[in-house]
């Protein structure tokens, strides 16, 4: 189903989530593990109990969630303890079906009793079931906001309940950080309001976000949103409620009305800062659909974009095009006209578009459009702008190449590497340059040397056979755990003193905490030292080596259990 490797999970986090999600796995902290198609579900025991969910995908890992508040780089260890007990044990992983093609059989009568035990045994899901009903189906409503619609079939009072519950101290919150948690259960009614807005129910989104805003402020103070994930969620309930205010055609008497309810909510939350998303609202209850004042550069272009969002939800196309070019959104512009399939209009408008990282949006959707060599004469263009030029760079190497463009395919590269070196690119440099390899060489190294990625410079080094060199940077980073371990793997045949110096000094560290947690990792280390020492023909040095740790820790029965496998 998936080539996924630790080699593939070490890429998609930093070396101490690797090592921490390495322990989580060892210490059986994987529970309750499930497999739907390419969808793992799994709970893990770390502070919490943390729910995991990983969508798998051909190349390794589409996406993946975790419930706890990590927000570095690459997935939490809690992922990485997921991921390597699929690898390693992937029988652990009951196989069940979709909910789709569980429940597709069952008639309504049998739905409605297995709904009513689910909710008799969790009565906490009665509100998020009676706020996620589809409202009724009606032939009369027209488009978005329009008087000759039906009453809005959200209910204040449900939503108000269900959001008391979720703000309230020992409330939905106990599994998570901070306010980690809470936020993901606030965005989740923002999207409820979202579905009503694109339904064409734009007063019943303003019921849920103006509800959603009031208890937020009246809460606000008593949860610890040291990481801005509440007043995110207020930003965004803020600017969707722009979106509503804009689709309702309200009349200068009900956005007054609005705008006095929305008031103290407003007023309370910007003595937290938070009034990014509320300002939008305001004038978009201020103006309407009308040209603002001057109420400052960022404010008016938030409006704009609620405008345009409008706009695209209702299917207006014309009048979208139009507030583009107005505003100077080309990206969005360009895109639409491609979506639209006029393609000879958005290439000649993508000349006005600045920035190689939306250079590269356009031409992914022209390669998507079938138009490969419009899609590379523009990605050239770009790598001519400036600013980030990365992701652009990398993205059209391999096209060139496709396209048989060797030159134009390596100079690619140069760029992508100048920006973000790695193996895989320093490679592709090599291998297109031929004879000029020799004297491209000294400036790549230069840029790699002065890119602070240690372990990329290790990579390179290994690569290279240059031993030494890859030990010297293992050294100056001792911190890096994962890196050391790399080196040693890498170098055991050719430099096996100091695998052998290194793997022991490691163990004895993990081992010097007595903490049996550790001691797996301990026993990989002596692993290492042990294929040193019979590399190198000391097989006796290796026994006396074992001997000694069997005897100083002979009253450590865990760790006794994990050097007998040695």
């Amino acid at each position: 189903m998936t080539t996924l490797t630790e080699n593939t999970i070490r890429s998609y986090t930093s070396s101490q989530s690797f090592a921490r999600g390495l322990e989580y796995y060892q210490a059986g902290a994987i529970d309750n593990t499930f497999r739907q198609g390419n969808t793992l579900l799994a709970d893990c025991e770390g502070t919490y109990t943390y729910r995991l969910r990983v969508e798998l995908a051909d190349e390794g890992v589409e996406s993946a969630s975790c419930t706890c508040p990590y927000e570095f780089d690459g997935y939490c260890k809690h992922i990485v303890a997921l991921l390597l007990t699929y690898v390693h044990k992937p029988g652990e992983f009951v196989e069940r079906k979709a909910l789709p093609v569980l429940l597709g059989d069952v008639d309504k009568t049998a739905l409605v009793v297995i709904l009513t035990r689910l909710v008799d045994n969790h009565p906490e899901l009665y509100g998020w079931l009676e706020m996620n009903l589809p409202p009724a189906a009606s032939a009369d409503r027209e488009t978005a906001g329009s008087k000759a619609g039906p009453p809005s079939q959200v209910s204040e009072k449900v939503y108000r309940k269900r959001i008391k519950n979720i703000l309230r101290p020992g409330g939905y919150n106990d599994d998570y950080d901070s306010a980690y948690g809470v936020a993901r259960e606030l965005d989740e009614i923002t999207n409820n309001a979202e579905e009503s807005l694109k339904a064409g129910d734009a007063q019943g989104a303003i019921t849920i976000l103006v509800t959603l805003l009031d208890e937020l402020s009246d809460a606000y103070e008593m949860i610890d949103d040291s990481d801005g994930e509440l007043a995110d969620s207020a930003d965004s309930a803020g600017r969707l409620l722009a979106e509503s205010i804009l689709s309702a055609n309200l009349t200068a008497r009900e956005c007054d009305a609005l705008g006095r309810r929305v008031a103290p909510s407003a007023e309370n939350l910007s003595g937290y800062g938070i009034e990014a998303g509320l300002d939008v609202a305001g004038l978009a209850l201020e103006y309407g659909w009308n040209e603002p004042e001057d109420d400052g550069k960022e404010l008016i272009a938030n409006l704009n974009t609620a405008k345009l969002n409008v706009l695209e939800r209702q299917g207006r196309m014309d009048e979208f095009l139009s507030l583009c070019q107005q505003t100077g959104q080309h990206l969005r512009y360009v895109l639409k006209l491609l979506q639209l399939g006029r393609f000879d209009e958005a290439i000649r408008a993508a000349n006005q578009i600045l920035d190689p990282q939306a250079v590269l949006q356009v031409a992914q959707a022209l390669q998507d459009a079938n138009r490969p060599q419009n899609a590379i004469t523009l990605a050239e263009q770009g790598l001519t702008l400036e600013g980030q030029k990365y992701h652009l760079a990398a993205w059209l190497a391999p096209l060139e190449e496709s396209q048989e463009r060797t030159e134009q395919a390596l100079q690619a590269y140069l760029t992508a590497f100048a920006s973000f070196p790695s193996l895989e690119i320093y490679k592709n440099i090599q291998r297109l340059s031929g004879e000029r390899w020799e004297l491209l060489k000294p400036d790549q190294m230069n840029i790699l040397l002065q890119s602070g990625r240690p372990e990329v410079i290790a990579a390179v080094y290994l690569y290279e056979q240059e031993w030494d060199q890859a030990i010297a940077v293992a050294e100056k980073y001792a911190y890096n755990y994962d890196l050391r371990e790399k080196v040693a793997e890498a170098v055991v045949n050719y430099r096996s003193d100091w695998v052998i110096q290194v793997a022991i000094r490691e163990a004895e560290k993990l081992i010097e905490p007595t903490q049996s947690k550790h001691y797996p990792h301990a026993a990989r280390w002596l692993g290492k030292a042990k294929q040193a020492y019979l590399q190198s023909g000391r097989k006796a040095e290796w026994l006396a080596c074992l001997t000694r740790f069997k005897t100083t820790y002979a009253r450590r029965p865990s760790l006794q259990k994990e050097l007998a496998k040695l």
